[in-house]
């Protein structure tokens, strides 16, 4: 992934980008791997947290460690294509935030209905919706976040972040990517993954149910930032 983001920036933005690798608690070889790339090209930054302190967590410490105009994410077990950074890229002039939804998911057939609850219960919540309010394809302009500042620690950021945007006069352009099975990694609400079942972990889920929840109130209360 690291190879593959090196040469569409390198093609993309020249010489003027950065990636931030997110160690969440790994107990593989993330850190190692990512401090030998950077040896090698000290444009590759290593960020490591000392306990796994939850997706929403990682998103935001890659934002505030980000240092350019633009900020894009993308998870590291190559479910995207990185070539279709261009896709997003070359939206940015007429939005503040391009997000990715996907086509033709390829999930297992549970975990395609548990998101389509789950966009279902955003849109119920707050009258509005996204199309695909998780996919891990986004692209920031960075200025928006000195005025959002995102609470959420698992994976309600990706929500939170498009919504407070869009309710703050923000532009949120939606644009489709492709989507392949997962090559590595774990799916941290789900304890097990094997064709069409996807079974969930219920401690995960009634996390995410509670901080969106956190969020619905404080949207009430008009506190937005």
């Amino acid at each position: 992934m690291v190879s593959s983001a090196r040469e569409v920036l390198q093609r993309t933005a020249g010489n003027n980008w950065e990636i931030i690798v997110v160690d969440d608690g790994s107990t593989d070889s993330t850190a190692d791997l990512t401090v030998a790339m950077s040896k090698e090209d000290s444009r590759i930054r290593l960020v490591s947290h000392a306990k796994n302190s939850g997706f929403g967590s990682a998103v935001r410490t890659g934002i505030e460690q980000s240092t350019k105009e633009w900020i894009f994410y993308t998870d590291c077990d190559g479910q995207f294509d990185l070539e279709e950074l261009d896709l997003v890229w070359e939206r940015r002039e007429d939005a503040d935030i391009v997000s990715a939804f996907r086509r033709n998911r390829k999930d297992p057939g549970m975990r395609l209905g548990y998101s389509l609850l789950w966009t279902t219960l955003t849109m119920m919540l707050f009258l509005r919706g996204f199309k695909d309010v998780d996919a891990s394809f986004k692209l920031y302009r960075a200025t928006i976040f000195n005025e959002i500042k995102p609470e959420s620690t698992c994976g309600v950021i990706d929500f939170e972040i498009l919504t407070l945007a869009r309710d703050m006069g923000y532009r949120v352009v939606q644009v489709p990517v492709s989507h392949y099975e997962r090559r590595a990694g774990t799916v941290s609400f789900e304890s097990t993954r094997n064709g069409f079942i996807a079974l969930v972990k219920f401690g995960a889920i009634f996390e995410m149910f509670q901080q969106l929840l956190a969020f619905r109130i404080r949207s009430w209360k008009g506190i937005e930032r």
